[in-house]
């Protein structure tokens, strides 16, 4: 994910060989959060995504669609609206954030009704993805508020990282985990690796190097694995067709019309 996300500009002659960058001077919080916000679109995005998820048994559930997400002055909203399978063809999922206020809506095809999603059912996986609201919510959304702490350095690949711990605030009803281990590459500002607690280990986020690309001189993720230490499934993040910054219909993120937008 999501959403996880989940930039640095960097020298052209080691993007053009195709070698991590060195080991960047050791960042302090503010930097870091200026980074990760570089990578994020100015205003909007539009995505073609599949989740492939694979459960404890070996059973493989698909899901195609599209995600749509839009800054706004007060906060920022998204919408997930699947194609397949058939059974859910026309789903479709609203985030809004406003004024640090959280509010979610789903409508089923089969129910033809929308409607608020609260309490724990946001925690629950999305569409049998392995994906909750929460982890769309990190994915493509980062991390807002709480404390980031800066625990070391070293290689992941062969890729200069440096490691992370983000703590959300104690006080904030609209976060899932209690605890973020983040492995963020040096050049690209972009996690590598996201392990996720809920009092224990819960979930690993794991992004694929070789699908990182660069669409209007932003570093995006193309695949990542998010794994479910718990329940022991995966599910396979693909993103494609970026369309950054282009604008999107209002009707996407109304709660009456976010389904049935084109």
């Amino acid at each position: 994910m999501a959403k996880l996300l989940h930039s640095a500009w960097v020298l052209g002659s080691l993007l053009a060989a195709g070698l991590p960058g060195p080991a960047a001077a050791a960042r302090d919080e503010t930097a870091l959060r200026a980074c990760l916000a570089a990578n994020l679109p100015q205003k909007s995005l539009a995505q073609d995504i599949t989740l492939r998820q694979t459960d404890a048994g070996g059973t493989v559930r698909e899901l195609v669609g599209s995600w749509y997400w839009q800054r706004e002055a007060d906060g920022h909203q998204a919408t997930l609206r699947l194609t397949a399978p058939a059974d859910l063809a026309g789903a479709a999922y609203l985030f809004l954030t406003r004024q640090g206020r959280e509010d979610y809506y789903v409508y089923l095809p089969a129910v033809r009704k929308v409607r608020q999603v609260t309490g724990a059912t946001v925690a629950q996986s999305l569409f049998g993805s392995g994906l909750s609201a929460f982890d769309l919510k990190f994915l493509f959304s980062g991390l807002h508020g709480g404390r980031l702490t800066r625990i070391g350095s070293g290689y992941s690949g062969g890729r200069a990282v440096e490691q992370w711990r983000f703590l959300p605030a104690g006080n904030d009803p609209n976060i899932l985990y209690d605890r973020l281990d983040l492995t963020i590459d040096n050049t690209w500002c972009l996690p590598l690796k996201a392990d996720l607690y809920g009092g224990v280990p819960w979930k690993r986020l794991e992004v694929d190097p070789a699908s990182v690309r660069q669409v209007n001189g932003r570093w995006a993720i193309g695949r990542a694995l998010l794994t479910d230490l718990r329940e022991r499934n995966t599910t396979e993040i693909r993103l494609r067709n970026d369309r950054m910054d282009q604008p999107l219909a209002p009707e996407l993120f109304r709660p009456n019309r976010f389904y049935k937008a084109r």
